[in-house]
């Protein structure tokens, strides 16, 4: 019996087991009966595709364009296709709140350090109908930027101050966006909880539309200072306040209260300075933080009933044999976040990374007796970690305390999804031009690229998006990556935050943003449909470099050194390199090896 002529059913339950999504595509070509199946319900069969292949993300009911949308950003990734960008605010950018020359009262020598949130909904009958808010934290000002894809299109900008006179002091510490799901949220207003190095903690709604704001709540600090805030996920958001003197304090976000006091209270060190002292939300339930001891470095609690009760603890007792370079051992932990959805689909909180103080990122995992189950380690630098950002489902990003270090690093868990020959891929020159070539015979066999890779962001915000009074001095950014979000698990976009700015960065590969569907690609990543035209004159897309990682078991190898070329310098010579090696054709090839250089 032929294929066509099986029920759908069968032909359904077939095709689900495809490893690919190109796989689909060309099954769906066979015959007109075939196309009729795989296509029903709206290309329902990539329903199963994406649940079964991509782990447990929660997506929008568009199948088949999620399918296309994860399958191009893993590819990306292996293949490090990334674009760079400053997020600019426009002049014509619309003041909301107080006074647009506010009165500052001291001489800052150093940028603001931005805190960033981020979101995206679909809000329509397509993929295309997508509503995304950006927010962060400049000095004293909130930048706000919202943005509509589909047929009701819109971009626009604001800037949020109410303050007269202005110092350091005001500096934004907190930043967080209500989601849609959140019971005080408003389809026409814009939710923020906002905190101050002063101590001022509040709940701040925003009509984009009207120029207006109003004070919802007020979170009770009694005067104390605010160093970071966290808040949790879910429809009925925990909000967490390091304050001044090494406590933590806890605020429902759902009550009707003007006035919110903290139901709990945490104390990190008995009052003494909780400077680099961090903290997280592993899930809407539980709590880690880092005390600083090495007895409990890492401490887990449960948040239940308006109470925090002990769960766990993790000691760095395992940091004396594990140290690495010799250095003593640091009970320091600088970063914690949850692999939540990303890699495991774990709900509860059970997995995370922390960055300790010996300059590696351990896997834990609470369920197991290990203090830790995978080591991550950059053996070419040796800054601390400030941040670190799960993103796509099988990798994590660093942020580095110094040198504008940016890492990428790949879970490598048993289940990864292989993206390899997702789709059919059609070449086109990098001009615009939209040439189909047909594949050769034989095509080469194209891995991709097996090392990690660490990017520079050392690039100066521009001279119109920073804080004048902070700008003294213009050299190279050396400084730290402090801050990454994404507004979903679907976005290639990660919005990162450098001193006096923010940098967006894409994960495209080229092939896809110059091929024959490049508007779908270009919508989603907000590019202008003229960016491939641009000369040596503009530089509105960074030309990044970076450094391969060598294992950190190879204590010989040399780290190589790589460098994006622009989307029109790109040559048929770098096409041919992105064939045979895997790298996306923006990075330049490496020099042939010579007699005076190592070939390893």
């Amino acid at each position: 019996m032929l294929l066509s002529a099986l029920p759908p059913e069968i032909i359904y339950l077939i095709a689900t087991h495809l490893p690919t999504a190109s796989a689909l595509a060309y099954l769906s070509r066979t015959c007109r009966r075939l196309h009729e199946v795989i296509a029903s319900e709206d290309w329902r069969i990539f329903r199963a595709f994406v649940n079964g292949r991509l782990l447990s993300i929660n997506t929008p009911p568009f199948w088949k364009d999620v399918a296309q949308a994860l399958t191009a950003r893993s590819r990306a990734l292996d293949r490090h296709a990334v674009i760079g960008r400053f997020i600019v605010h426009p002049t014509t950018a619309e003041r909301v709140g107080g006074s647009p020359q506010a009165t500052r009262g001291d001489n800052p020598t150093h940028g603001y350090r931005p805190v960033i949130d981020s979101y995206e909904i679909w809000n329509g009958s397509s993929w295309h109908d997508r509503h995304e808010v950006l927010a962060w934290g400049a000095g004293h000002e909130v930048m706000l930027q919202i943005r509509q894809t589909g047929p009701q299109r819109v971009k626009k900008s604001f800037i949020f101050n109410d303050l007269e006179h202005i110092s350091s002091h005001d500096d934004i510490r907190g930043l967080h966006l209500l989601r849609p799901e959140h019971r005080s949220k408003t389809s026409n207003r814009e939710h923020l909880i906002l905190g101050r190095m002063r101590g001022e903690l509040i709940h701040l709604s925003i009509e984009p539309k009207l120029r207006t704001h109003e004070q919802r709540q007020r979170f009770q600090t009694f005067g104390l200072g605010i160093e970071r805030t966290n808040m949790s996920g879910g429809s009925e958001p925990i909000l967490a306040a390091h304050l001044n003197g090494g406590a933590i304090s806890f605020y429902k976000t759902t009550t009707d209260e003007a006035e919110v006091l903290a139901f709990a209270r945490l104390q990190i060190n008995g009052g003494g300075p909780s400077r680099n002292r961090t903290s997280k939300f592993l899930s809407p339930h539980r709590f880690a933080v880092a005390s600083g001891r090495s007895e409990d470095a890492i401490t887990i609690s449960t948040i239940s009933q308006e109470r925090l009760s002990l769960e766990r603890n993790i000691s760095s007792d395992f940091l004396v044999s594990n140290a690495i370079n010799g250095l003593a051992k640091r009970a320091t932990v600088t970063a914690i976040e949850p692999l939540n959805g990303q890699t495991v689909g774990d709900p509860m909180g059970n997995v995370f990374l922390a960055a300790w103080g010996d300059h590696a990122v351990r896997l834990h995992d609470i369920r197991s007796h290990k203090p830790y189950e995978k080591v991550y380690i950059d053996v070419a630098d040796q800054n601390p970690v400030y941040c670190v950002h799960p993103f796509g489902h099988d990798r994590f990003l660093l942020g580095a305390g110094g040198d504008a270090v940016l890492k990428i690093f790949d879970i490598r868990m048993p289940n990864k999804y292989n993206y390899l020959d997702a789709r059919p891929r059609t070449f086109s020159r990098c001009n615009g031009s939209q040439s189909r070539k047909k594949p050769p015979k034989n095509p080469p066999h194209t891995n991709p690229p097996s090392k990690d890779l660490s990017i520079f962001l050392s690039f100066n915000a521009p001279a119109s998006h920073i804080d004048r009074p902070r700008s003294r001095f213009r050299h190279r950014y050396r400084g730290p990556i402090y801050t990454m979000s994404s507004p979903s698990l679907l976005s290639p976009t990660i919005y990162t935050g450098i001193t006096g700015g923010v940098l967006r960065l894409d994960f495209a590969s080229t092939d896809d943003i110059t091929g024959p569907e490049q508007s779908w690609y270009r919508d989603r990543l907000d590019l202008e449909l003229d960016f491939l035209n641009e000369g040596p004159e503009s530089n509105s897309i960074l030309d990044l470099s970076g450094y391969e990682r060598p294992d950190s078991r190879d204590t010989t190898t040399c780290s190589k050194l790589r460098t994006q070329q622009p989307f029109w310098a790109v040559e048929p010579g770098s096409i041919a390199n992105e064939q045979t090696t895997g790298w996306d054709r923006r990075w330049k090839p490496l020099d042939a090896p010579g007699a005076w250089r190592r070939r390893d």
